[in-house]
């Protein structure tokens, strides 16, 4: 516990400690206290040990229980997929606050990884595709839909490679992604159990290019999204005013700013 401490912090220690407790042997913080722990058959504790060998090593708690939480619902997560973040949440919930002329709305999830944003969109009445360059990363996301009774449907795509007309002219009433957005001189600022264990395909952008996804999303979306359709990004926050003038000046009549629970400029709305 001494070494989580030391690698978290004594907060995040006692999270992780209770995380690993309640869902891989369903103890409570008031059965560790109890010290019920010490009742674990030999089988569990070299479990117990095994999960805190790679929890040493730095490997999030998440791929190490194989499960990360989005919206109270448990996803299926490996290093795979990237790990679902709260800021992604606060997109899904932004496109629910929003007012589309359909009751079930036709949407589109550019680079889904995990599936979360696309399944929990299902799971709200939306009629989903998701599409993903990764083919680990769609059988994981595949997965998190059967688990969840989500109707989404997968395609393998290269989105840099597509052409803007590959999804129809006017099909879709959402257009939806939390692409790669990191740059490449940010790695020395992130965390070791990121950097060392996340998908570098799924975060980063090259340093001379950190709109290269957008610029791709804005193209395609401006042929494929219906009229008074929603484009709505994840963003790096240094770059939210250049994806906004982007969007403006690839022709989309209305873009709006959002700011994150930390007031971060995260998230980009625009309408076709």
């Amino acid at each position: 516990m001494e070494k989580l401490i030391q690698q978290y912090g004594r907060r995040e220690a006692n999270a992780i400690w209770r995380l690993v407790a309640e869902t891989r042997f369903s103890l409570s913080q008031t059965d560790i206290l109890l010290g019920r722990m010490d009742a674990l058959t030999e089988a569990q504790k070299r479990e117990w040990e095994e999960i805190l060998r790679r929890l040493h090593e730095g490997e999030p708690v998440q791929y190490v229980l194989e499960e990360a939480w989005f919206l109270s619902r448990p996803f299926r997560v490996t290093p795979d997929v990237l790990i679902p973040r709260p800021e992604t949440e606060e997109l899904v919930r932004l496109i629910l606050q929003h007012r589309f002329s359909s009751p079930n709305p036709v949407g589109l999830d550019l680079c889904t990884g995990s599936g979360c944003i696309a399944v929990s969109l299902a799971l709200s009445g939306f009629a989903m595709t998701a599409a993903d360059i990764s083919p680990e990363a769609l059988a994981i996301a595949k997965e998190n839909a059967e688990r969840l009774n989500a109707e989404v449907k997968f395609i393998e795509e290269d989105l840099l490679a597509a052409a803007p007309s590959v999804h129809g002219e006017s099909s879709w009433d959402l257009i939806v992604s939390n692409p790669p957005y990191v740059l490449e001189r940010e790695k020395e600022e992130m965390e070791p159990h990121v950097l060392c264990h996340e998908p570098s395909l799924a975060l980063f952008v090259p340093d001379d290019s950190p709109l290269l996804f957008y610029n791709a999303i804005a193209r395609m979306a401006k042929v494929a999204l219906r009229p008074s359709g929603l484009l709505a990004v994840e963003v790096n926050r240094a770059f939210a005013k250049d994806v906004a003038t982007l969007f403006k000046n690839t022709g989309f009549i209305e873009t709006t700013v959002y700011e994150d629970q930390y007031n971060n400029p995260r998230f980009v709305f625009a309408t076709a």
